[in-house]
């Protein structure tokens, strides 16, 4: 069922937890949070991986990052991936890097990908899931069984038709509502008030400083992981 992610108020006001967070106050099983580029110059990797540290960190989240990134350093060939998913072969999948646990999910057959992320979910709070370079059929379960889907985008108006392109696919597949905006400002870009009229997706975050990673990860933290009872000016996010 398509669900509302956010309301659409400015990017210098509050933001409030989301209408799709809310449902979900859960500590388990885990949520699953999609990051797409919008181009090949998008930093959806880099904002995954930053976002995943800060909530192991900084927030001693239990998070599992997975990485999709078929230009990485796989262990396997594509023949030689194991078919199995149990205790030991997960161990084979998961590493630990610079702090965070990293799932090897390049290497997952398409067809068990569902069976992974279930289980994932049963073993962490959070799971960050680095769509670049996925291919389409790993994209497509990954989306699917995402909470929330933020669409990593520079304000140039070349990374912001990208947005376009990608939003008329995850409007196809009925999964536009889940997804927001992620925006690192460029020199010679265009206005954060622009790029929400012209993506016509509400600007979630800033990404552009540590600052900005932090408010995001805090968000996400509150907004629908972990929090149950607590005061609503605590699921607030400072654009």
């Amino acid at each position: 069922m398509a669900r509302r992610l956010l309301s659409r108020p400015p990017v210098d006001s509050k933001l409030r937890r989301s209408d799709v967070l809310s449902e979900v106050d859960r500590p388990s099983p885990g949520l699953i949070f999609s990051f797409v580029p919008a181009d090949g110059a998008s930093r959806a990797g880099a904002v995954a991986q930053r976002v995943s540290r800060t909530l192991t960190e900084g927030l001693g989240g239990s998070v599992l990052l997975a990485d999709f990134d078929r230009r990485a350093y796989s262990v396997w060939s594509a023949s030689a991936a194991p078919q199995r998913l149990d205790g030991r072969t997960w161990g084979a999948f998961v590493s630990r890097v610079d702090g965070v646990a990293v799932l090897n999910a390049r290497e997952v057959q398409p067809r068990q990908l569902r069976q992974l992320l279930d289980y994932a979910r049963d073993r962490y709070e959070v799971v960050c899931a680095d769509l670049t370079g996925a291919q389409d059929a790993h994209a497509m379960e990954v989306l699917r069984a995402s909470e929330a889907v933020f669409l990593v985008s520079n304000s140039t108006r070349a990374s912001l038709e990208g947005v376009c392109e990608r939003m008329s696919w995850m409007n196809q597949i009925d999964l536009g509502d889940r997804c927001a905006l992620l925006l690192d400002r460029a020199l010679n870009g265009v206005p954060a008030q622009d790029a929400e009229e012209i993506t016509g997706l509400p600007l979630c975050s800033l990404v552009e400083s540590d600052r900005h990673i932090e408010q995001f990860a805090t968000w996400l933290f509150a907004s629908g992981t972990y929090a149950s009872s607590a005061d609503e000016a605590s699921f607030a996010l400072a654009g």
